[in-house]
């Protein structure tokens, strides 16, 4: 009981707090004048009455202190008292605390933001039931075991039947990406679909919240490209939900009309949920497997395979499981002979090739936050020399060291503080810039959101900061000696150069950590440049893509061919419009549509027989070729003539050519392909399957002819003689007049399409740019900060300097030269990290060596002009000294 009155006694004195030191400076008062009278009346005067009387109470504010200890809330009134005074002083320096809070936010609201993507997306489980057995299923060979290609509905038929360790084989199509439009008039929208097998949300276990998902025999001829009526189903997103059925549970059973066909709505999924693969998706539809069992189709790979692992079944256990099923299935079909299976845990899949980028930003950020601290750290060793005198004084009233070290303290940690709460503003507002940076190539980055977590994360890094930078000007002021830095200004100008030492060293830790940025920015920027100059074998500039697709309710093979050929010459009408054409896959963007080719004539006819060799393939429409900058190499381009009544006719590229037709003019030389004999009337040029200059073999296929294989929805290419979006208005225009229920899907450049695939680089360059940005402006701060404060310790010397004839170009030279040399220490000790940086990154430069000279010698030079820039104020103020004020 006594602890617990001490207690509540305590907890009475802090609520009532102002109340008792008004009762106890009363209390005293009243004493005091009690003796004071006492002692007049004895005959003092009235002023000595007084003085004794103070005296007899052993003074008003020691005895206050006497009570205060008593009651057992001195600590705490201190502390609200030096919060209070911290207050005062920070207010009487608000460029400081404005310096210091922003810098603070910067290091802490960046590091808070990268913390959480990489917690997001590298660290946090799949948000699925027992993630750690979810697995990919990839298609592999025996000279690349470790390949990652599609399967064959034969083979994945087989693997979702035949293999005990899974609890669940299921496939996808992400060959390519499926559209529909609904809607109709002015409302018609594309929403993406993801066609998957009718086990799909069994294995990775999530239910519809509304309904239930499409039922097994869904797989048996309804795919989304079909037209027969009856059998259609689609499981909605909830967001799709919402938009059309306005979120009614009356949904379930009702008709959505997708690319005019009805589909029945057979469930919701939850709100929030993302496909694992495909992420954002609007509709999920059966993927059509009635073809699965036809052993000719085994060489047709286009399936996705997700599986799940038994509970208690490794990966290495299911592997060999795998492996030797692989083995029976060479036997069982043996055209695919080499062919093997892999698998690879989920999320590894999923994250593992934007894991580098992300840690690439981690350690960057972290350079930042430490070069934050560090420049905080300058800034506070800056005005604590300030307070030199201020401490002393207060030392020689009777503060001790760990009171002033205690109010270091708080003044340090109410700046920490603050800035972490700008800190989470910046952490908010740089989630948000990362998000919309990625562009959706970062997986599982799309849905980052703030959490509680990090704000604990943010008071710790504040809290460790504050230590970090406090803790060396409070030992320092502990340890001043008043009677040192009141006797003399000399004195305590030699004091402070030695503190200059300290802070030079922190500026060359900055010029090291911001140099250390600039150099992986740099070798980022260097890698984006020769990347574009990668020729790739089309023309990009001034040229308009977009994806038009034509339903197959609406378009036979015959009015798609028809519609394709008109559209694109609508569009050439149109002023400014070079050529238009469409085709399935753009050029640069990645393989897609791969086919062996055997040559039927020509020297190697014989040879090849049993040796195709593979081709990407695409169909065409229009001026295609024209409208991509595609060279006639030989032969000519399609025509009018290439259609259905003409013989199968192709174009290829010039090294397709070369490779099986060699010594040979390939016009008119014939080759199988897809099951067909084709024969060649053109050679173009060579086309980089991607963005790197990879080139491949091509065939190309014309629309007319080759419509009735299946929809191709073509994309369309439309060069242009100025800038292409500026014609993007006109060209709906004719769409609309065309057909007013299509949609121009995802219009943009072909720059902009064929960059695409450098996205996670384009990623990580632009935010380490940003880092290296706010690197430099901290070191040149810094260094300013350094500078400037050593001409301000060195005024009298310079004055007096020039009162004595020296030449103010040659102290200016000198101050520019401190600088100079402080930066050059430090971008010497940057140098070996950014060697080691630069090492880490080698999986994302392109072509650039991690030690190219060019780049280390262009960011040294860079680093020392912004070195110069900021030691040139500081030099010049050393000049603008009065002589007459120094020698005063």
């Amino acid at each position: 009981m006594t602890i617990l009155n001490d207690l509540l006694e305590r907890a009475r004195s802090l609520l009532f707090r102002r109340r008792d030191e008004r009762e106890l400076a009363e209390e005293l008062h009243t004493h005091a004048a009690m003796e004071a009278e006492h002692r007049r009346s004895r005959g003092t005067s009235a002023a000595e009455a007084h003085r004794q009387s103070i005296l007899a109470l052993g003074g008003v504010e020691p005895t206050k202190e006497a009570v205060r200890d008593a009651r057992g809330t001195r600590l705490l009134d201190d502390s609200i008292g030096d919060v209070a005074y911290t207050l005062r002083t920070l207010g009487r320096s608000p460029g400081f605390a404005v310096v210091v809070i922003l810098t603070l936010a910067i290091g802490i609201g960046g590091t808070t933001a990268v913390f959480s993507a990489v917690d997001h997306v590298l660290l946090q489980p799949l948000p699925y039931q027992s993630p750690g057995q979810l697995v990919r299923l990839y298609g592999a060979s025996v000279q690349d075991p470790n390949g990652r290609g599609f399967l064959s509905p034969v083979h994945y038929k087989a693997y979702r039947t035949r293999l005990n360790s899974m609890d669940g084989v299921a496939t996808i199509l992400t060959y390519d990406e499926k559209g529909a439009d609904i809607g109709s008039g002015n409302t018609v929208r594309r929403i993406r679909l993801l066609p998957t097998s009718s086990n799909y949300f069994d294995v990775i276990r999530v239910r519809p919240a509304v309904g239930q998902p499409y039922q097994p025999d869904a797989e048996n001829g309804s795919g989304i490209e079909d037209n027969t009526d009856g059998g259609a189903v689609v499981v909605l997103s909830h967001q799709l939900w919402e938009d059309v059925f306005h979120g009614d549970p009356s949904a379930i059973g009702r008709t959505l009309v997708m690319n005019g066909r009805g589909y029945t709505v057979t469930g919701v999924m939850p709100d929030g949920f993302n496909d694992p693969v495909a992420g954002a998706i609007d509709a999920w539809v059966p993927l059509d497997l009635s073809q699965g069992n036809d052993p000719r189709e085994a060489g047709n790979h286009y399936l996705s395979v997700i599986a799940r692992l038994r509970p208690g079944v490794t990966i290495e256990r299911a592997q060999a499981e795998v492996n030797s099923l692989a083995v029976e299935l060479a036997r069982e079909f043996p055209q695919q002979k080499d062919e093997r299976a892999r698998l690879y845990p989920l999320k590894d899949d999923i994250v593992g090739a934007s894991s580098r980028s992300l840690e690439m930003m981690l350690g960057a950020v972290g350079l930042v936050l430490l070069l934050v601290c560090v420049n905080v750290a300058n800034l506070m060793l800056v005005r604590g020399s300030e307070r030199t005198r201020e401490f002393a004084v207060r030392a020689a009233l009777g503060a001790g060291g760990g009171r002033l070290v205690r109010q270091l303290l708080i003044e340090s940690l109410t700046l920490a503080l603050a800035g972490a709460v700008a800190g989470l503003i910046v952490a908010r507002l740089a989630m948000s810039a990362m998000v919309a940076l990625s562009a959706g190539n970062i997986p599982r980055l799309a849905s980052l959101s703030l959490d509680p977590r990090l704000l604990l994360f943010a008071l710790l890094v504040a809290t460790a900061s504050a230590v970090i930078f406090g803790l060396t000007p409070a030992l320092r002021a502990a340890r001043t000696q008043p009677g040192d830095a009141l006797r003399d200004q000399s004195r305590g100008a030699t004091s402070g150069r030695r503190s200059m030492r300290l802070r030079e060293w922190l500026v060359v830790w900055q010029v090291a950590l911001a140099f250390v940025l600039l150099v992986g920015a740099s070798l980022l920027l260097a890698s984006f440049r020769k990347i574009a100059d990668v020729p790739l074998g089309v023309n990009a500039a001034n040229v308009l893509t977009f994806e038009l697709n034509l339903p197959s309710a609406r378009y036979d093979s015959t009015a798609r061919g028809r519609f394709y050929d008109e559209f694109d010459t609508r569009i050439e009408t149109i002023p400014g419009v070079r050529a238009a054409g469409g085709i399935s896959k753009l050029p640069a963007t990645g393989p897609y549509h791969q086919w062996g080719a055997i040559p039927t004539t020509g020297p190697k006819a014989a040879e090849m027989q049993q040796r195709a060799v593979g081709a990407e393939n695409r169909t065409v429409s229009g001026d295609y070729f024209r409208a991509a900058g595609i060279p006639l190499v030989a032969g000519r381009y399609f025509n009018a003539s290439d259609d259905l009544s003409a013989p199968s006719r192709v174009v290829i590229s010039a090294d397709l050519a070369k490779a099986i037709f060699p010594g040979v003019d390939p016009i008119g030389q014939s080759l199988r392909t897809g099951g067909r004999a084709w024969e060649v009337i053109g050679v173009v040029g060579d086309v980089s399957v991607d963005n790197e200059g990879r080139t491949d073999f091509y065939i190309y296929h014309a629309h007319r002819q080759f419509a009735g294989d299946r929809n191709w929805s073509l994309t369309q290419v439309v060069s242009t003689t100025g800038s292409p979006t500026a014609l993007e208005p006109a060209i709906r225009r004719e769409l609309s007049q065309a057909d007013p229920q299509l949609v121009m899907f995802r219009p943009m450049t072909l720059e902009a399409a064929i960059g695409r695939g450098a996205a996670q680089r384009v990623f990580t360059l632009k935010m380490l740019a940003t880092f290296a940005v706010v690197a430099l402006a901290l070191a040149a701060l810094g260094l300013f900060g350094v500078l400037s404060y050593g001409v301000k310790l060195r005024s009298r010397e310079f004055g007096i300097r020039m009162a004595l004839g020296a030449d103010r170009p040659a102290i200016r030279r000198a101050v520019m030269a401190n600088g100079l040399v402080v930066a050059g220490i430090g971008i010497a000790v940057g140098l070996a990290g950014a060697v080691a940086l630069a090492r880490t990154m080698a999986s994302l430069m392109f072509h650039t060596s991690p030690l190219d000279p060019r780049v280390l010698g262009a960011a040294i030079v860079f680093m020392t002009i912004v070195a110069a820039v900021a030691a040139y104020i500081p030099a010049y103020r050393a000049t603008a000294v009065d002589p007459r004020s120094a020698l005063q």
